[in-house]
């Protein structure tokens, strides 16, 4: 294989790598995000019970909310998947969230051991990319 061949192989390398790799970012994006959502939603379920409050503002959409009064905070709504939702102790909705939490936490340190070794890879074929190019 001629030196210009090696080049071009090793550049298309390079490049699907470079794709992988931001593939691989865009995932751990949402990830994070998730997470977040799931952080957030354990917070305030945990926040109901110290504040034990009456009244709150209910999500209908886009930004909008109504005022609406709390009867029970001791039961919580989870989604269970695939749009079923089944009711739970708020101890046991908690226990369900802490458990998807460390879930997408293990999915994140798979997702960023993978982006590593996928730099690793990129800096070893950009190397021999250099040296080609002598």
């Amino acid at each position: 294989m001629s030196k210009k061949e090696e080049l071009q192989k090793k550049l298309i390398e390079l490049q699907i790598l470079d794709a992988n790799l931001k593939a691989l970012q865009e995932r751990a994006n949402m990830i994070n995000q998730k997470l977040e959502e799931l952080q957030k939603t354990r917070n305030a379920i945990e926040e109901l019970k110290i504040t034990k409050p009456n009244k709150a503002l209910i999500p209908l959409g886009s930004g909008n909310f109504v005022y609406g009064s709390i009867e029970n905070c001791e039961e919580i709504i989870v989604g269970v998947g695939s749009g079923v939702a089944i009711k739970k102790k708020r101890e046991n909705a908690l226990e369900i969230l802490e458990k998807r939490i460390k879930d997408l936490e293990n999915n994140l340190n798979d997702v960023l051991k993978q982006s590593s070794a996928f730099v690793m890879q990129l800096e070893k074929v950009q190397q021999e990319i250099e040296k080609l190019q002598k």
